[in-house]
């Protein structure tokens, strides 16, 4: 079975697909961000790479990497001279990724897929991130996908396959991964070493995406969200100096998407509420207008609010007070819906 939870009819086609000698030359993974795909990848081309696998004789025969052959030693080592990644590359100068993977990296990819493999017949390739492949790079791999050398595997990661080419997606096997469902995100989390304390609140702002909320297994991380959380139990009417605080204190070291998302699952039932009572509360449209118009601006302000951490690194922002001065508006405007109603 698959060593990446939750995506066991992915894992169980390939390995159809592989005892049957008819494996597909080219698999696209593609789905959310945080499930697991890379990691799938990597387990995929292990198994392939395996010697067992790669000297089986039928369905019988193929499973998964043993971990303990020559191959899987290298592949967990990093070292395998069969098995290439491809990423984008750090610019020292700028101290940053690169935008793109470039085409001189497919380049060499194609170069390594033509080679006979150094310890068997296959060879694998892997690009972590196929979407941030732009045109141009993304043509340069046509010729691979047309003409796949025997043996050879590509494996294309990313969350949205329409960023590829047309050209290049009808030449893959397309294979849609799916957000984890609560049961394994629940066995994954534990495993992650999440708290008993911290897991509702993981299993929430995770949507099934156990990458989202790695950072929970920090427990001093996993303390200062569940605190963060708490100071949200009256959003009206939030103590403004403990969040001022909490703010200046945490805002350095915890993930700013968790913050904010942390936030905004405090809020919302007091946005259900604040819904349920403008949908009874009011006999005719015009009366509800201005309670309307008041929850329209909560919204928005959550929107504000949910863009923070882009603007921040985006506009090099000081984090601290736009944080606090995003807050104190939707503050505001929770409070306006209930004048209004």
């Amino acid at each position: 079975m698959s060593a990446v939870l939750g995506h066991d009819e992915t894992y169980r086609r390939f390995h159809r697909q592989m005892a049957s000698g008819r494996l597909h030359h080219a698999w696209l993974l593609y789905g959310p961000e945080g499930i697991g795909k890379r990691m799938l990848a990597r387990s995929l081309a292990a198994d392939y790479l395996c010697r067992k696998n790669s000297q089986g004789n039928g369905v019988d025969d193929i499973k998964a990497a043993c971990g303990v052959c020559h191959d899987c030693r290298m592949m967990a080592a990093g070292s395998h001279p069969d098995f290439l990644l491809i990423e984008r590359e750090f610019d020292e100068k700028n101290k940053r990724l690169k935008r793109d993977v470039h085409i001189g990296q497919v380049r060499n990819l194609l170069g390594f897929l033509s080679l006979s493999g150094a310890e068997s017949a296959r060879r694998v390739a892997l690009i972590g991130e196929a979407g941030r492949m732009n045109t141009q790079t993304a043509n340069a791999m046509l010729k691979g996908l047309e003409e796949p050398a025997a043996g050879s595997l590509l494996l294309l990661v990313c969350e949205d396959a329409l960023l590829l080419p047309a050209t290049v997606r009808s030449r893959c096997l397309l294979q849609y991964l799916s957000p984890l469902p609560e049961a394994v995100m629940r066995k994954l989390l534990s495993e992650m070493q999440v708290s008993e304390q911290a897991m509702p609140l993981a299993l929430r702002l995770s949507d099934g995406q156990p990458g989202r909320v790695m950072a929970l297994t920090d427990v001093d991380v996993a303390e200062a969200l569940l605190s963060w959380h708490g100071l949200f139990a009256a959003p009206e009417s939030f103590d403004v100096g403990k969040v001022q605080q909490w703010i200046v204190r945490h805002v350095a070291h915890v993930p700013h998407g968790l913050i904010v998302d942390t936030l905004l699952d405090a809020l919302k039932p007091a946005f259900m509420a604040q819904s349920d009572t403008l949908c009874a509360e009011f006999s005719s449209p015009d009366a509800a207008i201005p309670a309307m118009q008041c929850f329209d601006a909560a919204l928005d302000a959550a929107r504000n609010l949910a863009a923070w951490p882009a603007e921040v690194r985006r506009r090099t922002l000081r984090p601290t007070p736009t944080l606090l001065a995003h807050i104190l508006s939707l503050r505001i405007a929770l409070r306006d819906i209930k004048k209004a109603a």
